[in-house]
């Protein structure tokens, strides 16, 4: 209650306490006031309940920013969940086609891959055993790393 009054009283056309606190010679004197450790409370408080006021108001919305994105995320699913569905659906016979496709496109890897060591070694004397194709990075994906890792 002490605290109430002494806000109106800082609001008051007299100056208040605060006014008085300040137009007191010295710290000692300040510090000796009967309303100085209670403005410094009533600062104090106002503070801490700023600073949680405003932390609670973050909360809620990361909290609300979360729920959103778990519900958009949860529509993606579903849709992709769907689509799957609709793909699987589909008769089995045009698998079986970009199977043998794909199949064709190995072999005919294959044979590029043993034209090009037959026209490097010139002679016939060669046999590939296995080609296995590597999975690592492309090219300029290799000079951006190499690039990147430099020393400066």
């Amino acid at each position: 209650m002490n605290a109430l009054m002494m806000l109106l009283e800082s609001a008051g056309a007299d100056g208040g306490a605060i006014e008085r606190l300040q137009n007191l010679p010295d710290a000692a004197s300040q510090l000796a006031d009967k309303d100085y450790w209670s403005s410094v409370g009533i600062l104090a408080l106002t503070g801490i309940l700023v600073v949680f006021l405003i932390l609670a108001i973050l909360i809620f919305f990361f909290w609300l920013m979360g729920t959103i994105f778990k519900a958009i995320n949860r529509s993606h699913a579903e849709n992709k969940a769907s689509k799957d569905a609709a793909k699987t659906e589909k008769p089995a016979a045009p698998v079986a086609v970009q199977a043998e496709a794909a199949v064709d496109d190995e072999e005919e890897i294959i044979a590029v891959i043993s034209a090009a060591i037959a026209a490097y070694e010139g002679d016939g004397n060669f046999t590939i055993r296995n080609v296995v194709k590597h999975g690592g990075r492309s090219a300029w994906s290799m000079a951006g790393l190499s690039d990147n890792m430099r020393q400066f």
